[in-house]
């Protein structure tokens, strides 16, 4: 399906069944890319990191949404939501055909948009996450639009942001998602994979293989070191999420 369909799909009905009928600021986590395309040692980084964050998305009332699997950024998510005791929703958005159900945490919420397609067991889900949103598709990177489309219908008109870390593939069509949606985005560099790659095109205009951007989208840019990103993205959620 593709991603005019998706967006023009209502996923309000879908979300009140997760008991997120409310609107919130979204921090869109485009974190697909597994813990292959990680920069070595970062795994143990991004979580300190998001655990210095939850504190802050409690605060502002805030959700996070990401792919959901039990790998790479989106685990260490997951964990740091965990230690930190945090409240607010984290919601992962896979589709059908590519994860294992048999792995759906008991305690989180769940919908599922199309009857289980059944088949081989895919990829664990994190099992630090509170929601699921399990979406029709076979492949990896299905997910995708259904990502931005949620992003957009919890927060309503509430803002929202994504933040890049890490990422292969399928985290290229991430990106573009919410840079179409005109979302804000902020990449955090020395994650490796994707992330040092946009980080490179937005410092000096290296081509990112497999995307087309242009200078409107890089003004929806800003690159973070993730070694200062503790000190910065606290102030860049309260100045995004919390207008």
């Amino acid at each position: 399906m593709d991603g005019d369909r998706i967006r023009s799909i209502d996923l309000k009905p879908a979300l009140a069944d997760l008991g997120l009928a409310d609107p919130r600021p979204v921090l869109v986590l485009v974190l697909v890319g597994g813990a292959s395309k990680m920069a070595p040692g970062v795994g143990v980084d991004l979580t300190r990191l998001f655990e210095g964050l939850a504190p802050h998305l409690d605060r502002l009332g805030g959700a996070v949404i990401d792919g959901g699997t039990a790998f790479g950024v989106m685990a260490a998510m997951g964990e740091a939501r965990r230690r930190a005791r945090a409240g607010f929703p984290l919601i992962g958005v896979a589709a059908l055909g590519t994860v294992a159900l048999a792995s759906l945490p008991a305690q989180a919420r769940r919908v599922m948009l199309e009857p289980s397609p059944g088949g081989e067991p895919g990829a664990r889900l994190d099992p630090n996450h509170s929601h699921f949103l399990l979406v029709p598709g076979a492949h990896w990177g299905d997910e995708s639009p259904w990502i931005s489309a949620a992003a957009a219908a919890l927060a309503g008109d509430r803002p929202s942001l994504t933040l890049v870390a890490a990422g292969g593939e399928i985290t290229r069509l991430d990106v573009v998602a919410g840079l179409d949606a005109g979302r804000p985005t902020i990449v955090l560099a020395g994650t490796g994979g994707v992330s040092d790659l946009l980080a490179a095109w937005w410092r000096t205009g290296d081509a990112v293989p497999g995307l087309a951007l242009d200078a409107a989208q890089r003004d929806l840019i800003q690159v973070l070191e993730l070694a200062e990103a503790a000190e910065q993205l606290p102030a860049i959620l309260q100045d995004v999420l919390g207008g």
